[in-house]
């Protein structure tokens, strides 16, 4: 009876390998850059994205200030800034020109933050960096993309599990087999732990934002759906700078700044979000009448942020451990795809 089971979960392995293999391989790499996506945008386009640190970095008023006189017509839907690992990325403005949408963002700029200079500006749809990142977590496809990339999550994690099982029940006859398929085993045992992390988080991930979004809770999503009517703060808008030093003033220590966005016709409130080293995530949202934190939000979602919830992203990205564990998550997803193939090989062999 063992040698049955063990028959058809090898064969239920084989299946999910090959029915699941390029969904793996196409997620372990998009998902390395998006994390690295403003690095690889600095080596496939340097003239584009890579600054100098010639100067102090433009903070959001100067931002502000810069592109309202070198790109006048321009609204601002909100702006990215780089990450910890690459100072020497060019800020990231989303916008557009259409005058009755103060949401659109439909146009990219890249800023130098240290000459206070637009580099270029070009339409969402170029860049390969920015659309593998999209299709890394599926949003261009609606609920439709989630159910899919849940169910080839499922199955990566079937895989994973059966292949661990396999792993144990076939470990007194390792020094039989050839140093090929050893070498497979011992890297699957170690990248299905990987597997099983990525993928489970990345489900729930999936799950959760797009209930977020639906719901109403997503703190980013409500803002990109404010009407501009309800943002006509005229010259009373607080100034950039204090809203932004009383929200990082609202956190603990070792917050960065990842993306804002500004008050006025936009938004009756700036929104900021940070991340700590670790990868937790804080949205902060400052009253742009009065200054006064709206409210601050774990996870950026208005209620039920600060739970397991707030612990996803983190694990999933590897950073939850500090930048070593960013380090392994992304080698483990590079790795991944070698060891797909010598599974590959070793079945084109056997048959």
């Amino acid at each position: 009876m063992n040698k049955l089971n063990q028959k058809i979960i090898t064969k239920l392995h084989r299946w999910l390998a090959f029915t699941v293999g390029i969904f793996i391989i196409f997620q372990s790499a998009s998902g390395t850059i998006a994390q690295k996506r403003f690095e690889l945008m600095q080596f496939s386009s340097p003239s584009d994205y890579r600054v100098e640190q010639i100067a102090p970095p433009a903070s959001p008023k100067e931002i502000f200030i810069s592109i309202k006189e070198q790109k006048p017509d321009i609204n601002i839907a909100h702006v990215m800034m780089p990450s910890r690992d690459a100072p020497n990325s060019a800020v990231i403005i989303m916008g557009g020109r259409d005058p009755d949408n103060p949401h659109d963002s439909s146009r990219i700029i890249a800023f130098d933050q240290y000459s206070k200079k637009v580099i270029t500006e070009h339409s969402l749809r170029d860049g390969w960096v920015g659309a593998v990142t999209l299709l890394h977590r599926w949003v261009l496809f609606g609920k439709t993309g989630v159910i899919i990339v849940s169910i080839l999550g499922i199955l990566t994690l079937l895989m994973a599990v059966s292949g661990l099982y396999l792993f144990f029940k076939t470990r007194k006859t390792t020094k039989q087999l050839p140093l090929l398929t050893r070498v497979h085993r011992s890297a699957g045992f170690i990248l299905s732990v990987f597997l099983i992390s990525a993928s489970l988080t990345g489900i729930i991930m999936s799950l959760s934002s797009w209930q977020a979004k639906t719901s109403g809770k997503s703190v980013f999503s409500n803002l990109m759906s404010q009407s501009s009517i309800m943002a006509q703060h005229g010259d009373k808008t607080v100034d950039p700078d204090v809203a932004y030093s009383i929200a990082i003033q609202s956190l603990p220590s070792n917050q960065l700044l990842s993306a804002f966005s500004y008050a006025g016709e936009h938004s009756p409130n700036y929104w900021f979000a940070f991340f700590d080293n670790r990868m937790f995530r804080n949205d902060v949202l400052v009253d742009g009448s009065n200054g006064k934190i709206v409210g601050i939000y774990p996870s950026g979602v208005t209620s039920g942020g600060d739970g397991p919830k707030r612990y996803l992203f983190p694990i999933h990205s590897g950073h939850f451990f500090g930048k070593i564990g960013g380090t392994l998550m992304n080698l483990s997803g590079a790795l991944i795809i070698f060891w797909l193939i010598s599974g590959i090989i070793i079945y084109k062999r056997k048959s």
